[in-house]
C-alpha cells in the first residue's frame, strides 16, 4: 500500500524538526507531506531541511484548510492511504504501523482513540471531547470514542469522496461523519495521552465553531448536493 503523512504546521519550529526525525527513524522511504499554514517562524525552514514536501498557505487559514490542502496534494500523487498527525509532538510516530496495520485488515479509516486514560488530559479537553464525541456518534450513526484525536490512517477513496465545509478543528469530526455516511469500516487504535504546552485550541471560538457544525452540516450537505 502507498501512503504518505500529511502534516499541518502552524508556527512549529519548537516540535517539528523532532517530530520528522522521529518519523524517518520509524516509517523507512516515506513521503511526508508538510503543509504550513501561513506560520511566521521557521516552519517551513525545518521542513525543507528533512527533504519533505512542503507547500505554504500565505496567511493562517486553520487546521481543516491545511488538511484539505494536504488531502489534494496526496490525491494527486495517487497514494492509496493518508496518515494524518499534528505537529506539536502530541501524537507518537512510532505508532504510525499500527494504524498502516489496521488498514490492512480491511478498514477504511483508523482513529486515535485516547479516551481510554484520560488522566493526562486537561479537565477542559477532556470534557469538550466527550461531548464533541458524544455528537459526532449521533451524526454517524455509530459509537466514536475519541472524535477530536488528529492521528488517523484513511485510505484516499474516502477523502476522494467526501465533500468537507469546514477550515478549522471541526474538520476532525466532519472526516468522521463522512466516511460514516460513505459506509467506511471505521475501526480505532489506542494511542497516549501527550498534552504539551503548544496549542492553537481557542476553547470559546472552536467550541462555538463545532456547535455550528453540528447544526448546520445536514442542511449544508442538503443544500449542496
Amino acid at each position: 500500500m502507498k501512503f504518505c503523512i500529511v502534516i499541518p504546521a502552524y508556527n512549529a519550529s519548537a516540535t517539528l524538526d523532532e517530530l520528522l526525525k522521529r518519523i524517518e527513524a520509524s516509517v523507512s522511504k516515506v513521503d511526508i507531506i508538510v503543509v504550513d499554514d501561513g506560520s511566521t517562524d521557521n516552519t517551513p525552514k525545518i521542513a525543507s531541511k528533512h527533504n519533505s514536501i512542503l507547500i505554504s498557505h500565505d496567511v493562517n487559514r486553520g487546521k481543516g484548510s491545511a488538511l484539505k490542502t494536504g488531502f489534494n496534494e496526496a490525491i494527486a500523487r495517487e497514494y492509496d492511504a493518508i496518515i494524518t498527525l499534528d505537529s506539536d509532538l502530541q501524537h507518537p510516530p512510532e505508532l504510525i504501523n499500527n494504524f498502516i496495520n489496521k488498514l490492512s485488515e480491511n478498514f477504511d479509516m483508523v482513529i486515535g482513540n485516547r479516551m481510554f486514560d484520560t488522566a493526562q488530559m486537561p479537565i477542559e479537553r477532556r470534557i469538550s471531547n466527550k461531548l464533541s464525541s458524544f455528537t459526532t456518534s449521533i451524526l454517524a450513526g455509530m459509537k466514536i470514542p475519541d472524535s477530536q484525536c488528529g492521528f488517523r490512517a484513511v485510505k484516499s477513496w474516502v477523502i476522494k469522496s467526501s465533500r468537507f465545509f469546514t477550515n478549522k478543528y471541526e474538520i476532525e469530526s466532519e472526516m468522521i461523519v463522512e466516511a460514516a455516511r460513505l459506509n467506511a469500516n471505521i475501526t480505532f487504535v489506542k494511542i497516549p495521552t501527550i498534552y504539551g504546552s503548544i496549542s492553537h485550541f481557542n476553547k470559546l471560538i472552536d467550541t462555538l465553531r463545532f456547535i455550528w457544525f453540528v447544526i448546520a452540516y445536514f442542511p449544508r450537505r442538503w443544500i449542496n448536493k
